[in-house]
């Protein structure tokens, strides 16, 4: 259990920003403490020391253990959560359920991002606090995403659980997808007016990558959960021609940062498109 934690705001004041770049200098795996900078897209990976200091959202937990997570919420009176369709696995009798389109074209457009085209809004009406609990269909761990104002994430189709309902959720079209087994579409998640959370499934765990300016890095198919809505992502090869079409790698996604700070991304710890193959090519042998 992490313990020491400080969560630091770095757009408060100038003496916030110098605590939180010294901190963030000597901050490493082998310590106790764990920042969340407001400023950028970020993995909450401690949502019991994240909500301690942002008690504005919803209280959430896992359940399930590792590998077949889900996420339980305990909602204060008028509280709500956004979900996809099919994801609530259970809630006390004080919550109640909207089911709605929204917007037209943002229904179509999450329709062909492999989400639904309805989604539904759980609120607590009762005068106690009510529980929720949501999973996905992938066999794995529930990343929390913090998403400030202004700012978008893009998962892949299959990913999204829920969202806190001021987030904005449409698709995002990328024609490499389809060739790297993602498929055409990404579900795009905005926040416009204000910062937000959003809950995504992993296959396998969730693993946050920091690309720096003027670096690259290669993505196996089928790894990708999330990125940066404005993250180039490129389809390459592995290596020369014999590793490519022999090494059982293939084509790979390629992405270079060529901004001026760092580039989040956020792996699966398992291909989910290597798993699938595996299993139709032990299926294709036992016909």
């Amino acid at each position: 259990m992490l313990s020491n934690v400080k969560m630091i705001n770095t757009k408060n004041s100038n003496k916030n920003k110098t605590e939180y770049n010294k901190k963030l200098k000597n901050n490493s795996d082998n310590n106790n403490t764990y920042i969340i900078n407001k400023t950028n897209i970020s993995l909450i990976k401690n949502p019991a020391l994240f909500l301690k200091e942002n008690k504005n959202y919803p209280i959430f937990s896992y359940e399930g253990g590792d590998g077949f997570q889900c996420v339980k919420f305990n909602l204060k009176p008028k509280q709500a959560i956004r979900a996809d369709a099919g994801t609530m696995n259970y809630m006390t009798s004080n919550i109640t359920i909207n089911t709605t389109t929204g917007n037209m074209w943002s229904a179509v457009g999450r329709m062909f991002s492999g989400s639904s085209f309805f989604y539904n809004i759980f609120t607590n009406e009762g005068k106690s606090n009510g529980t929720i609990n949501f999973s996905g269909i992938n066999p794995g761990n529930i990343g929390a995403f913090y998403i400030p104002k202004g700012q978008s994430l893009n998962l892949v189709s299959d990913s999204y659980v829920c969202s806190t309902p001021n987030l904005k959720i449409t698709t995002n079209v990328r024609f490499g997808g389809v060739l790297l087994g993602y498929g055409l579409t990404f579900v795009h998640i905005e926040a416009v007016e204000s910062d937000g959370i959003v809950w995504g499934a992993s296959f396998g765990n969730v693993i946050e990558k920091k690309i720096k300016p003027n670096e690259s890095l290669k993505i196996n198919n089928g790894v990708i959960m999330g990125f940066e809505a404005n993250t180039e992502i490129h389809t390459d090869t592995v290596g020369g021609f014999t590793s490519t079409f022999f090494s059982g790698e293939g084509f790979v996604s390629n992405i270079t940062n060529t901004g001026k700070k760092p580039l989040r991304m956020f792996l699966q710890s398992r291909s989910k498109t290597a798993y699938l193959r595996y299993l139709k090519n032990i299926l294709h042998n036992r016909k």
